[in-house]
């Protein structure tokens, strides 16, 4: 190993001196260079960003094209989603259709999973909340009691006319069958 050299001190000042100006030199040029350079940030509230498609943003529910299914529920991964009906089949009434949006990860599977395209993901961004009961989003047109009490009395006249058509196809079978036994 060779010994470490010695410099002159005087020499190694004026390097020093060079070194600290050439590095001065080569971070302002970098800075001078983004600051006549095209931005690349946005005023936010201002200006909004251009959202390409297929983003995935906030959830658009529609109520009218919801069978009640439930199968979103069951896509579903993390769970951020409650229902809450009232009926079953055709005749159901939708109580509670919730979206945790601080636990969803926005993964699109309810989406595709919805056999009706009731429920499918918007191009909003912006997800900003001051709290995590914000962040619920409330898809569900809230219901009355009256219009509550309407539907259970329509539930029960359904119920009773199945009731009275399963009867009846019953009567008329054995019928039939009293028919063909003699």
């Amino acid at each position: 190993m060779k010994p470490a050299m010695k410099q002159n001190p005087v020499a190694q000042y004026f390097a020093d001196i060079w070194a600290g100006i050439y590095t001065t030199y080569a971070g302002m040029k970098i800075t001078i260079e983004y600051f006549f350079a095209k931005k690349v940030t946005m005023r936010y509230p201002e200006e909004k960003p251009i959202v390409p498609p297929g983003h995935r943003g906030l959830h658009v529910y529609d109520e009218a094209k919801c069978t009640g299914c439930r199968i979103c529920l069951r896509a579903c991964p993390v769970d951020c989603i409650a229902v809450d009906m009232l009926g079953r089949g055709k005749d159901v009434m939708l109580l509670q259709f919730d979206v945790d949006c601080a636990r969803c990860l926005f993964c699109n599977l309810c989406a595709e999973a919805c056999p009706t395209d009731a429920l499918h993901l918007s191009e909003k961004f912006n997800l900003a909340c001051g709290a995590r009961e914000d962040c619920v989003l409330h898809c569900v047109r809230t219901k009355s009691q009256s219009e509550i009490d309407e539907f259970k009395v329509l539930l029960a006249r359904k119920d009773a006319e199945r009731k009275e058509a399963q009867a009846k196809k019953e009567a008329e079978r054995k019928a039939r069958e009293a028919q063909q036994g003699l």
